[in-house]
Protein backbone atom coordinates (compact mmCIF):
# COMPACT_ATOMS: atom_id res chain seq x y z
CA UNK A 1 0.00 0.00 0.00
CA UNK A 2 2.88 2.17 0.53
CA UNK A 3 3.82 2.37 -2.85
CA UNK A 4 0.52 3.52 -4.02
CA UNK A 5 -0.45 5.77 -0.97
CA UNK A 6 2.14 6.57 1.51
CA UNK A 7 -0.36 8.64 3.90
CA UNK A 8 -3.22 5.86 3.63
CA UNK A 9 -0.62 3.25 4.46
CA UNK A 10 0.88 5.25 7.86
CA UNK A 11 -3.14 5.72 8.87
CA UNK A 12 -3.52 2.24 8.54
CA UNK A 13 -0.49 1.04 10.42
CA UNK A 14 -1.19 3.53 13.46
CA UNK A 15 -5.44 2.13 13.47
CA UNK A 16 -3.56 -1.32 13.20
CA UNK A 17 -0.77 -0.78 16.13
CA UNK A 18 -3.29 1.13 18.53
CA UNK A 19 -5.62 -2.14 18.07
CA UNK A 20 -3.10 -4.64 18.32
CA UNK A 21 -1.53 -3.47 21.51
CA UNK A 22 -5.15 -3.33 22.57
CA UNK A 23 -6.09 -6.77 21.57
CA UNK A 24 -2.35 -7.87 23.33
CA UNK A 25 -3.90 -6.60 26.80
CA UNK A 26 -6.86 -8.90 26.00
CA UNK A 27 -5.21 -12.10 24.66
CA UNK A 28 -2.90 -11.62 28.05
CA UNK A 29 -5.39 -11.32 30.10
CA UNK A 30 -7.54 -14.61 29.29
CA UNK A 31 -4.50 -16.63 29.33
CA UNK A 32 -4.96 -17.88 32.64
CA UNK A 33 -8.56 -19.39 31.47
CA UNK A 34 -8.78 -23.02 32.43
CA UNK A 35 -8.61 -24.34 28.52
CA UNK A 36 -6.01 -21.60 27.18
CA UNK A 37 -2.59 -22.12 26.07
CA UNK A 38 -0.64 -20.28 28.65
CA UNK A 39 2.91 -20.01 27.88
CA UNK A 40 3.77 -17.54 31.01
CA UNK A 41 3.65 -17.29 34.64
CA UNK A 42 0.61 -15.32 36.29
CA UNK A 43 3.39 -12.41 37.46
CA UNK A 44 5.39 -12.31 34.22
CA UNK A 45 1.39 -11.97 32.50
CA UNK A 46 0.25 -9.32 34.24
CA UNK A 47 3.36 -7.27 34.09
CA UNK A 48 3.61 -7.46 30.05
CA UNK A 49 -0.56 -6.79 30.39
CA UNK A 50 -0.04 -3.95 32.20
CA UNK A 51 2.62 -2.52 29.95
CA UNK A 52 0.21 -3.26 27.25
CA UNK A 53 -2.43 -1.45 28.65
CA UNK A 54 -0.46 1.99 29.91
CA UNK A 55 0.46 1.77 26.69
CA UNK A 56 -2.65 2.49 25.07
CA UNK A 57 -3.93 4.49 27.61
CA UNK A 58 -1.25 6.74 27.00
CA UNK A 59 -2.01 7.08 23.47
CA UNK A 60 -5.68 7.91 24.15
CA UNK A 61 -4.55 10.66 26.43
CA UNK A 62 -2.18 12.36 23.48
CA UNK A 63 -4.99 14.56 22.06
CA UNK A 64 -5.76 15.84 25.28
CA UNK A 65 -2.46 16.56 27.12
CA UNK A 66 -2.93 19.53 29.87
CA UNK A 67 -6.46 19.27 29.51
CA UNK A 68 -6.86 20.78 25.66
CA UNK A 69 -8.18 19.01 23.03
CA UNK A 70 -5.97 18.99 19.99
CA UNK A 71 -6.48 16.80 17.49
CA UNK A 72 -2.94 17.50 15.56
CA UNK A 73 -1.50 15.31 17.91
CA UNK A 74 -1.85 12.13 15.67
CA UNK A 75 -3.23 10.29 18.43
CA UNK A 76 -2.99 6.55 17.63
CA UNK A 77 -5.85 5.43 20.00
CA UNK A 78 -8.83 7.51 20.22
CA UNK A 79 -9.78 9.83 23.66
CA UNK A 80 -13.11 8.54 23.42
CA UNK A 81 -11.89 5.72 24.96
CA UNK A 82 -9.96 6.90 27.91
CA UNK A 83 -12.81 6.33 30.97
CA UNK A 84 -13.11 2.85 30.02
CA UNK A 85 -9.45 2.39 29.54
CA UNK A 86 -8.75 3.44 33.05
CA UNK A 87 -11.29 1.51 34.14
CA UNK A 88 -9.35 -1.49 32.83
CA UNK A 89 -6.21 -0.28 34.96
CA UNK A 90 -8.34 -0.44 37.96
CA UNK A 91 -7.26 -4.15 38.39
CA UNK A 92 -3.38 -2.87 38.80
CA UNK A 93 -4.87 -0.39 40.91
CA UNK A 94 -4.03 -0.84 45.21
CA UNK A 95 -3.73 -4.49 44.45
CA UNK A 96 -1.29 -6.87 46.80
CA UNK A 97 1.89 -7.04 44.21
CA UNK A 98 0.48 -4.86 41.60
CA UNK A 99 2.46 -4.57 38.46
CA UNK A 100 2.58 -0.49 37.74
CA UNK A 101 5.28 1.10 38.64
CA UNK A 102 5.71 4.51 39.69
CA UNK A 103 6.12 5.63 36.46
CA UNK A 104 2.88 4.24 35.48
CA UNK A 105 1.19 5.58 38.16
CA UNK A 106 2.59 9.27 37.48
CA UNK A 107 1.27 8.17 33.15
CA UNK A 108 -2.20 7.23 34.92
CA UNK A 109 -2.57 10.57 37.40
CA UNK A 110 -2.24 12.95 34.73
CA UNK A 111 -4.64 10.99 32.38
CA UNK A 112 -7.10 11.10 34.77
CA UNK A 113 -5.90 14.83 35.38
CA UNK A 114 -6.33 15.66 31.91
CA UNK A 115 -9.51 13.82 31.62
CA UNK A 116 -10.77 15.81 34.40
CA UNK A 117 -9.76 19.31 32.82
CA UNK A 118 -10.86 18.47 28.86
CA UNK A 119 -14.07 20.46 27.58
CA UNK A 120 -17.33 18.97 28.40
CA UNK A 121 -18.38 17.49 24.99
CA UNK A 122 -15.08 15.37 25.24
CA UNK A 123 -15.78 14.32 28.57
CA UNK A 124 -19.16 13.31 28.23
CA UNK A 125 -18.38 11.29 24.81
CA UNK A 126 -15.97 9.29 26.90
CA UNK A 127 -18.57 8.70 29.82
CA UNK A 128 -21.06 7.62 26.94
CA UNK A 129 -18.70 5.09 25.60
CA UNK A 130 -17.65 4.27 29.47
CA UNK A 131 -21.96 3.30 30.48
CA UNK A 132 -21.98 1.42 27.21
CA UNK A 133 -19.10 -0.92 28.97
CA UNK A 134 -20.33 -1.11 32.21
CA UNK A 135 -23.50 -2.07 30.82
CA UNK A 136 -22.37 -4.85 28.72
CA UNK A 137 -21.30 -6.76 32.12
CA UNK A 138 -23.44 -9.95 32.25
CA UNK A 139 -26.20 -9.67 34.24
CA UNK A 140 -26.93 -6.20 34.00
CA UNK A 141 -29.60 -4.24 32.93
CA UNK A 142 -29.20 -2.80 29.56
CA UNK A 143 -26.89 -5.23 28.20
CA UNK A 144 -28.68 -7.13 25.67
CA UNK A 145 -26.93 -7.46 21.94
CA UNK A 146 -29.85 -4.99 20.58
CA UNK A 147 -29.44 -2.31 23.74
CA UNK A 148 -25.48 -2.40 22.73
CA UNK A 149 -25.88 -2.20 19.01
CA UNK A 150 -28.14 0.92 19.66
CA UNK A 151 -25.48 2.44 22.11
CA UNK A 152 -22.63 1.89 20.11
CA UNK A 153 -24.09 2.69 16.60
CA UNK A 154 -25.54 5.83 18.58
CA UNK A 155 -21.87 7.07 19.52
CA UNK A 156 -20.14 6.35 16.37
CA UNK A 157 -22.57 8.61 14.13
CA UNK A 158 -22.89 11.29 17.15
CA UNK A 159 -18.88 11.85 18.00
CA UNK A 160 -16.87 10.76 14.45
CA UNK A 161 -15.75 14.41 14.39
CA UNK A 162 -14.16 13.92 17.73
CA UNK A 163 -11.92 11.06 16.81
CA UNK A 164 -8.19 11.64 17.07
CA UNK A 165 -7.93 10.10 13.42
CA UNK A 166 -9.27 11.27 10.63
CA UNK A 167 -12.10 8.28 9.57
CA UNK A 168 -11.71 6.29 12.40
CA UNK A 169 -14.97 5.52 12.66
CA UNK A 170 -13.75 1.72 11.89
CA UNK A 171 -11.20 1.67 14.42
CA UNK A 172 -13.48 2.87 17.11
CA UNK A 173 -16.08 0.37 16.27
CA UNK A 174 -13.17 -2.53 16.28
CA UNK A 175 -12.03 -0.72 19.77
CA UNK A 176 -15.35 -0.74 20.88
CA UNK A 177 -15.43 -4.72 20.82
CA UNK A 178 -12.34 -5.51 22.33
CA UNK A 179 -12.99 -3.47 25.05
CA UNK A 180 -15.16 -5.79 25.67
CA UNK A 181 -13.10 -8.81 24.82
CA UNK A 182 -16.62 -9.66 22.06
CA UNK A 183 -18.36 -9.33 25.35
CA UNK A 184 -20.29 -6.47 24.49
CA UNK A 185 -22.62 -8.27 21.18
CA UNK A 186 -22.09 -11.22 22.37
CA UNK A 187 -24.41 -13.64 24.26
CA UNK A 188 -23.84 -16.46 26.97
CA UNK A 189 -20.75 -16.75 29.44
CA UNK A 190 -17.80 -14.93 28.51
CA UNK A 191 -14.44 -16.20 30.56
CA UNK A 192 -11.62 -13.66 31.28
CA UNK A 193 -8.86 -13.93 32.86
CA UNK A 194 -10.36 -10.63 34.99
CA UNK A 195 -12.81 -8.60 34.58
CA UNK A 196 -12.42 -4.92 36.32
CA UNK A 197 -16.49 -4.56 36.08
CA UNK A 198 -17.16 -6.74 39.38
CA UNK A 199 -15.28 -4.44 41.62
CA UNK A 200 -18.18 -1.72 40.72
CA UNK A 201 -22.20 -1.42 40.67
CA UNK A 202 -23.83 -0.94 37.80
CA UNK A 203 -24.89 2.87 38.37
CA UNK A 204 -21.10 3.84 38.73
CA UNK A 205 -20.16 7.10 37.14
CA UNK A 206 -17.33 8.17 35.16
CA UNK A 207 -16.66 10.69 38.33
CA UNK A 208 -16.96 7.76 40.47
CA UNK A 209 -14.34 5.97 38.53
CA UNK A 210 -11.52 8.64 38.90
CA UNK A 211 -12.45 9.26 42.64
CA UNK A 212 -12.00 5.51 42.82
CA UNK A 213 -8.76 5.61 40.83
CA UNK A 214 -7.06 8.64 42.48
CA UNK A 215 -7.38 7.23 45.68
CA UNK A 216 -5.70 3.71 44.84
CA UNK A 217 -2.84 5.48 43.07
CA UNK A 218 -2.52 7.75 46.26
CA UNK A 219 -1.85 4.80 48.49
CA UNK A 220 0.15 3.08 45.69
CA UNK A 221 2.42 6.68 45.32
CA UNK A 222 2.50 6.29 49.34
CA UNK A 223 3.68 2.97 49.39
CA UNK A 224 6.25 3.05 46.31
CA UNK A 225 7.99 6.10 48.58
CA UNK A 226 8.20 4.03 52.02
CA UNK A 227 9.93 1.66 50.27
CA UNK A 228 12.14 3.90 48.81
CA UNK A 229 12.66 5.47 52.04
CA UNK A 230 13.54 2.13 54.11
CA UNK A 231 15.71 1.45 51.34
CA UNK A 232 17.91 4.79 51.60
CA UNK A 233 18.22 3.74 55.51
Amino acid sequence: MSKIDVEAAELLHKMLSGYATLRKFYTLRDEEVPGSKSHMGAIARKEEAASALMAVISSSDDNIRGGFYDEERGAVVSVDFLLALLGEAMVFVNQHGSPITVSHIDMLLKAIEDLQAVGSQVYSVCTEFLQTVIASGQGLKGSTPSDMLRKSTSNVSGTSSNFSLVGSSMLASQLKQSMGSSGVLVKGNIKRGWDWRRGISATTTGDDLLRILRLGLAKDLAKAWLLEADNRM
